[in-house]
């Protein structure tokens, strides 16, 4: 029947029985997923199985009869693939390997920005500092991406085997798109390193601060140093990717008007001179960096937990999801709430608390919120790296 012979009433009709049909059937495929997470679990296999992912979404999509609707009923399969999994993590856990340490040899590693930045140097700090001496030397790869996402991606895909990526900051607080990612992507944190930030003001040979027109940098660091920045309104103030990428930009552009905001690294690295040494708002400027990989490594000595929740939009639901801690006697160290997007006024909760998997005490506080909640992904169990390196 044509569009043109219905009333908007009846079209709607139509695709709310449409809608309820659709509703039964994804339920019952719920509750098949329900029954597959408990295979994996049984047979001690990976809830992500990319190459299944890319078959059942590569023959739905062959059956598509009008070529115009391929590609949304693929990205409508996409979403179905990420829901599964939600659940399947929701249902079973994640699947997790006890290792002694994690060896960095012969591996691949990521980091945003380019030389100079400050997830380049914590990335070679702990690179040089941890992979163990031999006869064949140290040996690893690293590569750096554009944006936060693209390096998320590449770990979730495998192309490469950690990223470096910034998650806090004692300043300006968490980095949100990286807190997003790692609850958007398969990825887990499997370490963390605290990296004090020294933010100097640079520029070139000639350069002095009455010359400064525009001032460059991330746009965290022109927050971490917005006192300075105020006091110098006449400067204009312009975000780039990264402070190591605008160090090179302004080097580059040879303009004595221009200077950057960025770290001692990419000074020596791009040959620029230090104007103002630090300009933070406060001495104390740490950045929290977390380790990432596409697989929920656990060392011995692992001693935080890191997981994503929701709870309903009901009185005293948040209560009730911290209680679970007291009762249980373990510290929260940390809580943060993000939007769930196309939920307006509905949260995911990102908590750390201190523990290890094997104990009892975290084993029972899981179990307790995936009874009680709507969602739960443990993001990893860790320790951190500052005191090796």
């Amino acid at each position: 029947m044509s569009s043109k012979n219905l009333d908007l009433k009846e079209i709607r009709d139509r695709i709310d029985t449409i809608d309820s049909e659709l509703v039964k059937l994804l339920e019952e495929r719920l509750e098949i997923v329900s029954d597959v997470a408990q295979y994996k679990k049984e047979n001690n296999k990976k809830i992500f199985d990319k190459q299944r992912e890319d078959e059942v979404i590569e023959k739905n999509t062959k059956k598509v009869e009008k070529q115009e609707h391929s590609s949304y009923i693929e990205k409508m399969l996409i979403d179905l693939m990420n829901v599964s999994k939600e659940y399947q993590k929701y249902k079973i856990g994640e699947k997790y390997e006890y290792i002694n340490n994690i060896n960095f040899n012969n591996s691949k590693v990521g980091y945003t920005g380019v030389q100079g930045s400050y997830a380049n140097e914590v990335m070679i700090n702990l690179l040089e500092n941890y992979i163990p001496e031999n006869d064949e030397g140290k040996n690893y790869e690293y590569f750096n991406f554009k944006s936060h996402e693209d390096l998320v991606t590449a770990v979730s895909n495998g192309d490469v085997d950690y990223a470096v990526i910034p998650v806090e900051n004692t300043i300006t607080g968490e980095v949100r798109d990286t807190v997003d990612l790692i609850n958007e992507k398969d990825v887990y944190i499997v370490g963390e390193i605290k990296h004090k930030i020294e933010h100097k003001l640079l520029g070139l040979e000639n350069t002095t601060i009455d010359k400064i027109e525009k001032v460059f940098s991330h746009e965290q660091a022109l927050l971490q140093c917005s006192k300075f920045l105020n006091n110098h309104e006449n400067i204009e103030q312009i975000a780039m990717s990264n402070t190591a990428v605008s160090a090179k930009f302004i080097k580059s552009e040879g303009n004595e008007a221009y200077a950057c905001i960025a770290g001692k690294k990419a000074q020596e690295i791009y040959g620029l001179k230090i104007l103002l040494e630090n300009i933070s708002n406060i001495t104390e400027n740490y950045t929290r960096f977390i380790i990432l990989s596409n697989k929920m490594i656990v060392q011995d000595n692992a001693d935080k937990v890191s997981i994503i929740t929701s709870t309903s939009n009901e009185v005293g639901s948040l209560f009730k999801l911290l209680e679970i801690f007291s009762m249980n006697d373990l510290n929260m160290t940390s809580i943060k709430s993000r939007p769930i997007i196309n939920k307006p006024w509905e949260y995911y909760f990102y908590i750390d608390f201190d523990g290890n998997l094997k104990d009892e005490r975290v084993k029972d506080v899981l179990e307790k919120i995936r009874n009680n909640t709507s969602y739960l992904k443990v993001l990893g169990n860790y320790t951190n790296y500052n005191q090796e390196l």
